[in-house]
């Protein structure tokens, strides 16, 4: 298993992710559009050092999955920072055990950065995530005001 930054990738693999990325999360939001995702992902996530930022795992050079780090995430809850945010592991990978180790290696690269603590939400996975430590803080209302998800944090 090897973890990369996006600014470590090829952008033939970027663009894998970033078509992954749109391609699951689209049908949940009209709002999304490929654009402004492309954008985020080559612009702002594979650019820099520091936050924002993305990494991608890989598993005997198979894209395995990937997730993104941000200072804010949530227009209505800028107190919360820093977000471990867009989660996913491809569905073929899934119930391996990838997620849990990307989470792992997320954690400790924000520890790594100084932080202490960290934050994420879910409408989709709350106990996945209640598994592996993350504590419920409370309901969300998503950016595009699509519904609520539920909002949690971990010590580092």
């Amino acid at each position: 298993m090897e973890i990369k930054r996006f600014s470590e990738i090829g952008e033939s693999e970027l663009d894998k992710i970033i078509n992954k990325h749109f391609s699951h999360w689209s049908q949940y939001s009209e709002f999304m559009n490929i654009g402004e995702t492309t954008n985020k992902f080559r612009n702002i996530y594979a650019k820099d050092n520091n936050i924002p930022f993305g990494i991608v795992m890989f598993d005997d050079n198979k894209l395995i999955g990937f997730c993104v780090f941000k200072g804010e995430c949530l227009i209505k809850y800028p107190k919360f920072s820093p977000w471990i945010s867009d989660v996913m592991i491809f569905d073929e990978f899934r119930g391996m055990g990838y997620g849990r180790k990307l989470i792992e290696y997320a954690k400790n690269e924000l520890k790594n950065l100084g932080y202490d603590k960290a934050y994420l939400w879910t409408d989709k996975a709350p106990i996945f995530y209640e598994k592996l430590g993350f504590t419920y803080v409370q309901d969300v209302l998503k950016n595009d005001e699509s519904g609520y998800g539920r909002l949690y944090s971990i010590k580092l």
